[in-house]
């Protein structure tokens, strides 16, 4: 910045009022130069709720269109834009079911907003009371959503500002270990899974149900109390320079299956009651919740399961619950600006091997490509995986980070299905069946990782 010089002769008190007008323009230059620097983010969302009947995703148990919404619940497409040290990433997520064609999606997020497409992380909440949107636009809704995933990242994007963040972690029991085992043999006109195929509902309904026998000691799909969760809420506070509320960042591991097959109605699920909470406790406050390594973990209810029936009352309850200790988390953080943090953004094409049983399909298909950003911001450090982790894999994931937060984003950039631990194969179960991946993939997968966060200064 430059100061004009005075004239010769000029009085002593304007010469002396002029050098400490030029003393604090150059102050004040230096401080907006120093915020420029600092970390920048913004957020926005936008409404997806379908206008018409959609087929909801995620159980193979229904077979017409949804026939309405609960309540006053809606699907949002949220986006939340950090900058720092001149680079942006952007985190967007849907609160559907799935996302069909992730790639173009994020192309045209990149088009729209100019940041690159390995910076652009695609998720879904996983919602089982939601449709799944196709990048090729084959419905009005899918057209609705690609217009809401490009409106919500250009608005992020234009509501960048400077920010003040703060970390913490909570605890929730609303998610509970899905692997059941049986403890006796029974006899019953229950399936494997009431949500897939049953004998009372659906195109295997029958008049005549038949007993089925069922082993003790067998892995159905169920509550199992004793099994590993990750419990963990983690919470990012995000707060404008002068202490408003602008974005949360909500992670935690969770199905979003409280209302099962038989459900035929929309819903934002638990999580999407758990971000309306927060948000009404804090006027201006936008939350972003990014599902974690959910392979193996439901609600602790599940209609269709365990004798439960879909109960939208309990859905929302479920998301009160886990709302108040994100909320409670959330107040108690002090949040402090970051000057001039470093981003660091890495990515890889991890490759795993194909369960023995699908090379017969194809003996030349020997792996499965697992596409991997890693995303540092400082102290922070997000792991995407394209699909459904097991926890117990995702709490090594979080372990391998060389950073102090670290947060595993599973649905993410892609879909390859279950990826169950290595132990699990022996044990059996619904997961196990269906995934692509050899049990050798868990080491071989954190070997891989370990060596991507080698890169990381």
């Amino acid at each position: 910045m430059r100061c004009l010089t005075m004239e010769a002769g000029e009085h002593a008190r304007g010469a002396g009022r002029f050098r400490l007008l030029c003393i604090v323009s150059l102050l004040l230059y230096a401080a907006v130069a120093g915020r420029a620097q600092d970390l920048h983010a913004g957020y926005a969302k936008a409404d997806i709720t379908p206008n018409a009947p959609v087929m909801l995703g995620g159980y193979d148990l229904r077979s017409a269109p949804s026939d309405g919404i609960w309540g006053n619940d809606r699907l949002y497409a949220r986006a939340l834009v950090f900058e720092a040290s001149g680079v942006r990433v952007a985190f967007v997520e849907c609160d559907v079911i799935a996302i069909q064609g992730h790639e173009l999606f994020r192309r045209k997020i990149s088009e729209a907003t100019g940041i690159p497409v390995a910076n652009i992380l695609l998720g879904d909440a996983h919602n089982h009371a939601a449709p799944s949107p196709n990048a090729e636009a084959k419905t009005e809704w899918d057209r609705q959503v690609a217009a809401g995933v490009v409106q919500a990242a250009e608005q992020a994007v234009a509501y960048l500002q400077p920010v003040r963040i703060a970390i913490g972690t909570g605890r929730s029991r609303i998610a509970v270990n899905r692997r059941q085992v049986k403890t006796t043999d029974t006899e019953s006109p229950l399936t494997y899974d009431e949500n897939d195929a049953s004998q009372s509902f659906g195109k295997h309904k029958t008049d005549h149900p038949v007993l089925i026998h069922e082993f003790g000691g067998v892995v159905r799909l169920g509550a199992n109390p004793m099994g590993p969760i990750d419990d963990a809420v983690e919470v990012v506070r995000l707060d404008t320079v002068v202490g408003r509320p602008l974005a949360v960042m909500i992670h935690y591991a969770c199905h979003g299956t409280s209302l099962g097959g038989r459900n035929s109605k929309i819903s934002g699920e638990w999580m999407g009651g758990m971000q309306g909470y927060v948000e009404k406790q804090f006027p201006g406050l936008g939350a972003i919740y990014l599902q974690g390594a959910a392979c193996d973990i439901n609600p602790r209810v599940v209609g269709g399961l365990d004798g439960n029936v879909d109960n939208i009352e309990t859905t929302w309850a479920l998301g009160e619950e886990i709302g108040r200790e994100v909320v409670r988390v959330y107040q108690q953080l002090s949040p402090e600006p970051w000057a001039k943090p470093s981003m660091q953004i890495e990515t890889a094409e991890i490759l795993l091997p194909r369960r023995y049983s699908e090379l017969f399909q194809d003996f030349t298909a020997t792996t499965v490509k697992v596409p991997t950003t890693v995303v540092r911001i400082g102290d922070l450090m997000w792991t995407t995986f394209p699909g459904e982790m097991f926890s117990n894999i995702g709490k090594q994931v979080k372990a391998a980070s060389p950073a102090t937060y670290a947060y595993l984003m599973g649905y993410t950039n892609g879909y390859i299905g279950y990826f169950p631990e290595q132990k699990a194969y022996a044990e059996g179960g619904y997961e196990v069946a269906v995934t692509h991946l050899d049990p050798a993939s868990e080491r071989i997968y954190l070997r891989a990782l370990a060596q991507l966060m080698m890169r990381f200064r």
